[in-house]
């Protein structure tokens, strides 16, 4: 009686053992976590996701008040606006920690969201000209600009976020807006030979060469954050040459939502891979 009931009882352990290690996360950091803090008890699912949302809003609050500081101390709106842009797009670094296995993964779009919904009610509704997110993402500090370039942006990670998470159609949507990124840069401190698009803004030839410059290195360094197998060289500069060719010819205040839709049409036409 004693033994069937010490077989009864470690039956009992081993199956709550398994159940306890199917309840362990297999995202990212989760993995990290472990890896460096042994001692510590391992994440759930759904903890991980939880925290790992937590970390992009952390990164986010950072970045906002870095960028506040770039245009109140050093004097610098332009850049400051670039600046969030950049680290916007950039905010897909966190796809890895994210456990894709467990419904939770749709919490990466926390952030955009939640800035879609805030960009919304101060551009829309408060309208305050001396409000800081119109101050700090605006170029003449009008509430409406919230509702084109940063509305868009924040749409457009939301869609990527649900959509084509962890996906290279997903790596060269974002990648798009760090080639718009160099080409503000450069058209703003070195562009020289300008041009003209009916319905769309002054160009340059400088800015539309660092759009090419910047897709492909920004298709580069994300697909090696989310260790992706890199798309072949000869369509990393084809998606530089289409990123700068919507980027250059998109009407003015739609830039954001054009680069979009037009990497994703044709990311859904060119192969993707390695061949």
């Amino acid at each position: 009686m004693e033994e069937i009931k010490a077989i009864a009882s470690s039956s009992s352990s081993s199956a709550s053992s398994a159940a306890f290690q199917q309840t362990i996360s297999t995202g990212g950091l989760n993995t990290l976590l472990t890896t460096h803090f042994p001692t510590i008890q391992p994440l759930t699912p759904i903890r991980n996701n939880i925290y790992a949302a937590i970390c992009t809003i952390i990164y986010v609050k950072i970045v906002m008040e870095v960028g506040s500081l770039i245009r109140v101390k050093f004097g610098l709106p332009e850049l400051s606006r670039k600046f969030l842009h950049l680290c916007a797009c950039s905010s897909l670094v966190f796809w890895p920690l994210f456990d894709s296995e467990h419904w939770g993964w749709r919490l990466n779009v926390t952030v955009p969201v939640v800035m879609s919904l805030r960009l919304l009610y101060k551009g829309a509704i408060l309208k305050d000209p001396e409000d800081e997110d119109v101050r700090r993402m605006s170029r003449t500090s009008s509430p409406s600009e919230l509702l084109y370039g940063p509305l868009q942006m924040t749409l457009v990670m939301c869609y990527v976020g649900l959509t084509k998470f962890y996906t290279n159609i997903g790596v060269i949507i974002m990648a798009s807006f760090v080639g718009d990124w160099m080409a503000a840069m450069i058209g703003l401190n070195y562009g020289r030979h300008k041009f003209k698009v009916p319905l769309g803004g002054e160009k340059s030839i400088e800015g539309t060469i660092g759009c090419v410059l910047g897709t492909v290195l920004g298709i580069m360094f994300y697909s090696y954050m989310l260790d992706m197998e890199l798309v072949r060289w000869q369509l990393l500069l084809t998606y530089g040459c289409i990123s700068a060719l919507a980027e250059a010819t998109a009407l003015h205040n739609w830039d954001n939502a054009i680069l979009a839709v037009a990497m994703e049409a044709s990311a859904t036409q060119l192969p993707l891979r390695m061949g």
